[in-house]
């Protein structure tokens, strides 16, 4: 097990360093659904790196993935991969993007990795042995804190997410942040330094890697209508991820 998580931590650190090289050059942008919703050469050539170094290694592999550069159809030994979590973020800001890559076998987590390319922090969650960052492993969550202590993260106050108003969700919390990578602001939660990630369309390769890492310390996650159930689809979600069962029933039982 633990020589799978090591190739795969080694092989999204050499997927980084073609990234950052690729930030240099003139980046293709392409526009999917919206115009917040864009894809880039990088994302495309990233997402195929990543699935020719796993299958290069193991045999008989299995993908979801963003960009669609590969279609299997099996459980078994399934990764999920976000090349670039964050698109706009890359394009824009050159910081606050991530790879995400998780592996998961008929539906169970095994482990995830989630690597901020930027600030050069590496996120690893192991099923049955913990959640590390930088190799140093994470303390378990505070299992007591409720949601009126808690800093939020995400698109908190998107119409189409709580069924109360911005202004009767503000005073439920102290604050909120909003990063713009699920994936990273999942880990941060994890890391302890939010208390919950919410938002109203999230699919499955955007936070499979972080949620693996959230449950390692405690952590829970609610995925449309499921509670620490990951839908294997290439469907929207909203999706709250918390680091206790309080906050994270507080929120949902605003939606």
């Amino acid at each position: 097990m633990q020589s799978k998580v090591e190739f795969t931590v080694a092989l999204v650190y050499e997927a980084a360093i073609k990234i950052r090289e690729m930030m240099h050059d003139d980046i293709k942008i392409e526009q999917k659904t919206s115009k917040s919703d864009l894809v880039t050469n990088v994302d495309k050539q990233t997402e195929v790196f990543l699935v020719e170094g796993i299958n290069g290694m193991y045999e008989h592999q299995n993908f979801l993935t963003e960009e669609k550069t590969v279609e299997t159809h099996g459980l078994e030994d399934l990764w999920i991969i976000d090349p670039i979590d964050g698109t706009t973020n890359f394009i824009y800001q050159k910081k606050h993007f991530s790879i995400s890559v998780a592996h998961y076998n008929l539906g169970k987590p095994v482990f995830g990795v989630v690597y901020d390319v930027m600030a050069d922090n590496m996120y690893v969650g192991i099923v049955g042995d913990g959640a590390y960052l930088n190799g140093q492993k994470l303390a378990p969550l505070d299992q007591q804190q409720d949601l009126d202590t808690s800093v939020l993260t995400g698109d908190v106050y998107r119409p189409d997410l709580f069924r109360l108003t911005p202004a009767e969700m503000k005073p439920k919390f102290i604050t909120h942040r909003f990063l713009g990578s699920g994936a990273i602001e999942i880990c941060e939660v994890a890391a302890g330094n939010f208390q919950a990630y919410v938002f109203s369309k999230i699919k499955a390769w955007d936070i499979a890697a972080a949620v693996v890492l959230l449950e390692c310390v405690g952590g829970t996650f609610y995925l449309g209508g499921q509670i620490d159930t990951l839908a294997m689809t290439n469907d929207a979600h909203v999706v709250i991820a918390a680091s206790n069962p309080k906050v994270r029933d507080s929120l949902v039982a605003c939606l």
